[in-house]
């Protein structure tokens, strides 16, 4: 998978995480295009970056359990300044 579509992919789970609109498991896969499997690797991976992420059984959803996100940023840096 190229960067940019990794990118992609985290920013756009980044904010169903964040509006709390994840669904369950199979319908977060299903929204993101990936297998279930694929998903929990994914949420592993965004977790091992210090994200804590975590589910709710009443509202059927992921969230975050804190203020902590993830960013991508991506700068031009001038040379010679």
């Amino acid at each position: 998978m190229s960067l940019s579509k990794y990118i992609a992919r985290l920013q756009r789970m980044d904010s169903l995480i964040a509006m709390k609109a994840t669904g369950p498991p199979e319908e977060f896969a299903y929204k993101m295009n990936l297998s279930r499997s694929m998903l929990f690797e994914t949420l592993q991976e965004m977790k091992g970056m210090g994200v804590d992420i975590r589910y709710s059984n009443v509202r059927e959803s992921y969230y975050y359990g804190d203020s902590r996100r993830i960013v991508i940023k991506v700068e031009k840096v001038m040379e010679g300044h």
